[in-house]
């Protein structure tokens, strides 16, 4: 049984998108309230990115159910949280954002296997797009070929 490549690249930005607003918005919402939570770094800022980033991703793949489009987010986002990722290890405050191990950590996981998943979308939707073009041509002269014969 083959994997669909865009399926598989939709589904991780959908899950992606989803996880990201959700997560930047509930960490927003419990930092105003100032309750001093273990989990909630109080970097506004990195939360912010969390849910601009999450918004985006839902709503590019929302609007559009191209493997292209589904492609070329999950390139631009891998390439977005892949260097954040080398950043926060190389830097105190890349960005003026506060990464800890546990941020980098989640950096390094998600931006690479969406850059990874991004190039394997984006290859096997220009394959099959060359593929229905090669098709289409072929069963055209197939039809006129046989339309001058009658």
């Amino acid at each position: 049984m083959a994997i669909d490549a865009g399926r598989l690249v939709r589904w991780y930005g959908l899950l992606l998108g989803a996880g990201l607003a959700l997560e930047g918005g509930l960490l927003l919402a419990l930092d105003g309230l100032r309750l001093g939570l273990p989990f909630a770094t109080g970097d506004a800022r990195h939360n912010a990115l969390h849910l601009v980033w999450g918004v985006i991703i839902l709503g590019l793949l929302l609007t559009s159910r191209t493997v292209r489009r589904a492609a070329l987010v999950a390139i631009v986002f891998g390439v977005f949280y892949s260097l954040l990722a080398i950043l926060g290890v190389l830097v105190t405050r890349p960005f003026g954002l506060v990464l800890g191990p546990g941020e980098n950590a989640f950096h390094f996981i998600v931006g690479p296997l969406a850059l990874a998943l991004g190039l394997w979308g984006y290859a096997s939707s220009s394959s099959s797009s060359a593929a229905n073009r090669a098709a289409t041509a072929s069963s055209a002269s197939t039809g006129s070929g046989s339309a001058a014969g009658r």
